[in-house]
């Protein structure tokens, strides 16, 4: 009596399907720990996460929380006379649950963000310190955006880009990229 063996042929897994993410669409983050031209350097990086899902033609391709990865680029200090502090950044890209990215800018895109202007000092107690001159070399306000304030950033360039299926969970923030972490919660 002979045993016949079947051999299960197993089929490969379907590609992915995919969908064609276009350039300066909008995409809304929130911000992971506060920066600010007082606080921040050149180069430190940061950490956003979207606030919604992302669809491109009708298909999900980023589920909200999904992480994007940013850099301070210039950081000037307010000095005296009033000058301000300045602050620009940008975030590069953002990373779709299967590891693939998506280059993003913010060149005028986060003018929509809390910026806040940092008081340095009392102008009452320099008028007192130093009289009426006093007022005049003030220094300036610094910039800060803080922790959790929202703002948009647009997809750079046009990408063929994985369909996820609704319920997908997005990948963490991979906080070993990043210098500036979000502020630890108060014990309670």
């Amino acid at each position: 009596m002979a045993i016949a063996t079947i051999a299960a042929v197993a089929k490969p897994a379907p590609p992915p399907q995919m969908a064609m993410v276009p350039t300066g669409d909008l995409v809304s983050v929130q911000l992971h720990g506060s920066i600010g031209s007082r606080i921040s350097n050149e180069g430190d990086t940061f950490a956003v996460t979207t606030v919604e899902d992302y669809y491109a033609k009708g298909k999900l391709i980023l589920p909200k929380g999904t992480p994007g990865y940013g850099v301070i680029t210039h950081i000037k200090r307010a000095g005296m006379w009033h000058s301000g502090g300045e602050l620009t950044f940008t975030v590069k890209r953002l990373v779709a649950p299967d590891g693939s990215t998506i280059g993003t800018e913010t060149n005028g895109a986060t003018s929509d963000a809390d910026k806040q202007s940092e008081k340095n000092g009392n102008e009452a107690g320099q008028y007192v310190l130093w009289g009426p001159l006093g007022v005049f070399t003030h220094r300036g306000n610094d910039i800060l955006i803080k922790d959790g304030a929202l703002f948009h950033i647009a997809i750079a360039d046009s990408k063929s880009m994985p369909v996820v299926t609704y319920g997908t969970k997005p990948m963490d923030v991979n906080w070993t990229m990043v210098n500036i972490h979000p502020p630890t919660p108060a014990p309670q």
